[in-house]
């Protein structure tokens, strides 16, 4: 068989390995974060956050009508899947190519031992890159990151074809198709911009001799080249449309056409590759009219509403976000990264210990080194991996620049460019709301390709030694390198990550959504802050058409005069607009506002009879007397030099509760923090996942719930698919959110146990109200709670952990106690006693309600040790 069929029946059996485990592992819907907003916006060709991804947008949409899955996320999910194995069979062949490069041989002079040794270590590599723990989490759920590595790796293939071709005529082809492709990686991530510094190095090293001065101008029409893209033409591109119009645009298109022309006529070689490549990425680029014309059309996700120039401009150029220094590391005003940068000596310090180390060195271990948990915050564990990937990865690299310094060095500048330089040009400041190990998987990239180099560097520097042995030995011994390499690095790293990667099952996000949208009442208006509490919602009634009549307002966006002109507006799917009194222009001037906190009153309207009918309908006394009207003392959300500031969202809040209150049902999502709720946290009800505002105050968001309303929601309404399935694996950030739940069954079991009467009336599956006894009720609610959230799965407070215990004993139920009195005598036994010493108090309170005196005594005798101001209390407790 021809070097080329072999070569090319091996990159297809790669393709296939790595979309099997990417398919059998694949989410089977939404996931959180950014997935639920770009499958929305694919799905219905809206406009997402800035600066979008248009041409991704148009393959999800395309992926989204394929019959190919039931679920819509599913789809598109399997679209990442596709685009991550491609990357994977493209990362093998250019392994191959860089071998072959640096054998500085044809594959058809190869003996057998050479060609297992190349294609064996080329696969190696790619697998590696294919089972790496970033490249894998995005591979298998909707991602940007999936289309960026494949645009990147296509790129640097093409590259690599041209290298071979050239100068053989027509090889111009592969640079024109470059320029293409890195226009159109524009509408997908501008990361894939960054492996321009490689393409032209290699196109130097092909075509020039080296010299020190040759060499300097390169690096500086590399730079030149890479502003003239960035700057010229993805930056100044929308100011020519802003200042001309589109007859500008259509002009320099024109233009650029005739220099085609007029250079071809001519004979002009290098003026016409040159134009032709601007035009190409000019081409290219304009992917992103869909969201000039997509905004026109105003889609129900219509973020920032880039229906003019100017708005499309800013769109394009990320404005909303604002600027960051590229030299000062510490630059940050907020508080709390000025809080965080304390910490540092100095802005050295800073880059090393945090930006370099904690948030580049850290990700690239957790690939090639092993990750101590799938966690946030997790660090290296050298005995996940035992180092072998890093290891090879460097003798890889080492070997590489020792046999063909050029090509390494193209790797290497690959390497950089999206690794270290990406630091110090993303300046991150500290905290971050998640982990940013995505950002640099072009850096693993590059350096998987060395580890397939440095597999089949080993059989070369073995082969010395083996240059007399027969054939058949040498083949033996190159087949059990590449089986050890297999095995040693892509098999521990499927058998590491595996698990942590596998979101078959895992249905959190769209569960979460639909129990969120469904814990409203008909038109109601639901604030939400953050991705999580947003973005599946979008999903659920973009995607769905589950509750499109709930209007979502996230608190976020809430800071931007144009969101809220939609929200006064616009009727997504039908949805009623949101009452706003004021102003159109007022409302987009919309500003921070210096004001003392203020008591103001709206008036309650049906919210009232509201309270009383849910009351009665459960056979429950209210906690205080409902007010004719809601009354509350607005507090200012931002406090800035001694002055206190009412934010754009906390005077939005305050304009749609004030003009909509009474006339439709206003929530909170459970996630909204207390401090952004402008003093409303005392006048809410908890329903479930959300918080309804209420005319009654109570002393805190968690203090008042209808255990009518709470039941329905958490055992007719809500899904739960295989959340207590210890087979199916729950991602960190699905745990946290499902946390959210626990204290929701007990609170309802406290209310039924603590409250005064014997019955309670709550609705079964068909919504009929169904008399039960409290207490019965309060233990049938514990059992359905620690059937969906086993122990080992989902940790609970100390305090909700000794609640469920006293109301286990109290039910006469010891044994189930005892799994809650375990858990803490396990927190127990890792804190400190002067830390925490209400969780010690806590445990002997439960010793003492399971009859078991001598070890609360003893827990209460060690209280005392530790702490004697509190012998006092503690004696009392004894008695």
């Amino acid at each position: 068989m021809s070097h080329n069929k072999l070569n090319r029946l091996i990159a297809v059996l790669i393709f296939v390995v790595a979309e099997a485990v990417y398919l059998a592992t694949m989410a089977p819907t939404l996931s959180f974060w950014d997935c639920g907003e770009v499958i929305a916006t694919s799905r219905t060709l809206g406009v997402p956050h800035p600066p979008g991804a248009p041409l991704y947008l148009l393959f999800g949409h395309l992926f989204s009508l394929l019959p190919t899955f039931g679920d819509i996320g599913a789809r598109i999910n399997f679209f990442s899947t596709l685009l991550s194995s491609a990357t994977i069979m493209l990362t093998y062949l250019i392994i191959v190519r860089l071998i072959t490069i640096a054998r500085n041989s044809k594959p058809a002079e190869w003996d057998l031992p050479d060609k297992i040794a190349a294609y064996g270590g080329a696969a190696v590599g790619a697998l590696a890159l294919a089972f790496s723990d970033s490249f894998w989490f995005n591979a298998v759920e909707t991602s940007l990151w999936a289309a960026s590595s494949f645009l990147t790796a296509t790129i640097f293939w093409m590259m690599l074809c041209w290298y071979d071709e050239d100068p053989a005529p027509g090889s111009e082809r592969w640079l024109l198709a470059v320029m293409y492709m890195i226009g159109l990686s524009i509408g997908v991530h501008l990361l894939c911009l960054l492996a321009l510094f490689s393409l032209v190095l290699l196109y130097y090293f092909k075509k020039y001799p080296v010299t020190l001065k040759s060499f300097s101008l390169m690096g500086l029409f590399s730079l030149g080249l890479f502003f003239l893209i960035y700057r010229g033409i993805i930056k100044e591109l929308p100011v020519l449309l802003v200042h001309t119009s589109w007859w500008g645009l259509g002009l320099l298109i024109t233009l650029l056409v005739y220099g085609v022309w007029f250079s071809q006529q001519k004979r002009l070689v290098l003026p016409n590759l040159v134009l032709m490549s601007v035009l190409l990425l000019i081409l290219g680029y304009t992917s992103y009219l869909l969201i000039f014309v997509r905004a026109h059309a105003g889609p129900p996700i219509n973020e920032n509403d880039p229906s003019t120039l100017q708005a499309f401009f800013s769109y394009v150029n990320r404005e909303q976000y604002g600027s960051w220094p590229l030299w000062p590391r510490r630059w940050s005003p907020e508080p709390v990264h000025q809080y965080f940068y304390r910490f540092y000596s100095g802005d050295w310090d800073y880059f090393f210990r945090y930006q370099l180390d904690l948030m580049y060195l850290r990700y690239f271990g957790w690939q090639f080194i092993g990750r101590s948990a799938p966690i946030e915050g997790a660090v290296i564990d050298w005995g996940q991996l035992w180092g072998v990937p890093l290891l090879a990865g460097l003798y890889g690299a080492v070997s590489h620049f020792r046999r063909n310094w050029k090509m390494a060095l193209v790797v290497g500048v690959l390497f950089a460019m999206t690794g270290l330089i990406l630091v110090v040009y993303l300046n991150q400041p500290e905290p971050q709301p998640r982990e940013r190990d995505y950002s640099y998987v072009g850096s693993f990239f590059a350096f998987a390709l060395w580890i397939g180099i440095g597999i089949e560097s080993l059989w070369a520097s073995a082969s010395k030694a083996l240059k007399s042995a027969e054939v058949r030995n040498r083949t033996l011994s190159a087949a059990l390198l590449v089986f050890a390499a297999l095995y040693l690095i892509d098999g521990r790293m499927v058998m590491a990550n595996y698990r942590t990667h596998d979101r078959s099952g895992n249905y959190v996000a769209w569960d979460w959504a639909w129990n969120i949208l469904q814990s409203c009442e008909k038109d109601a208006i639901l604030f939400t802050n953050g991705d999580n509490d947003t973005f599946p919602l979008w999903y659920m009634q973009e995607v769905e058409g589950v509750r499109t009549d709930v209007r979502v307002v996230n608190l976020s966006l809430a800071n931007t005069g144009w969101y809220l002109l939609q929200l006064k507006h616009d009727s997504p799917r039908g949805a009623k607009p949101v009452e706003l009194k004021i102003s159109d222009a007022d409302l987009k001037a919309i500003t921070y506002v210096p004001v003392d906190s203020v008591d103001v009153a709206v008036p309650a309207g049906s919210e009232q009879r509201k309270l009383f009918s849910d009351a009665r309908r459960s056979g429950v006394s209210l906690p205080a007397t409902p007010s004719d009207s809601l009354r509350w003392r607005i507090r200012p959300g931002l406090s800035y030099q001694g002055t206190t500031y009412l934010r754009p969202q906390d005077i939005a809040v305050y304009m749609i509760v004030s003009d909509n209150y009474g006339k439709r049902p206003i929530y909170f999502a459970l996630t909204v923090d207390p401090t952004e709720m402008i003093g409303l946290e005392r006048n809410l009800r908890l329903d479930g996942l959300v918080y309804r505002v209420v005319p009654l105050r109570s002393d805190s968001a968690q203090d008042f719930s209808d255990p009518g309303t709470l039941y329905g929601n958490l055992f007719n309404t809500y899904r739960y698919r295989n959340i207590g399935n210890l087979s199916v694996n729950i991602d960190e950030t699905s745990r946290n959110l499902l946390g959210n739940y626990p204290p929701l069954f007990g609170r309802l079991a406290l209310d039924l146990s603590a409250a005064p009467g014997d019955s309670v009336r709550v609705p079964d599956k068909s919504g009929v109200l169904q008399t039960r006894q409290r207490r019965a009720l309060a233990y049938e609610v514990l059992d359905r709670y620690e059937k969906l959230f086993p122990l080992e799965r989902y940790p609970v407070s100390p305090s909700f952990a000794a609640t469920v215990a006293s109301l286990r004993i109290s039910e006469g139920a010891k044994q189930k106690a005892y799994p809650y009195i375990n858990y803490l005598e396990v927190l127990a036994s890792r804190s400190d006693v002067r830390e925490e010493p209400e969780l010690y108090l806590l445990l002997s309170q439960v010793y003492r309600k399971a009859g078991e005196s001598g070890k609360a005594d003893a827990v209460l005798n060690h209280l005392k040790q530790a702490l004697p101001a509190l012998r006092e209390r503690l004696d009392s407790l004894k008695q």
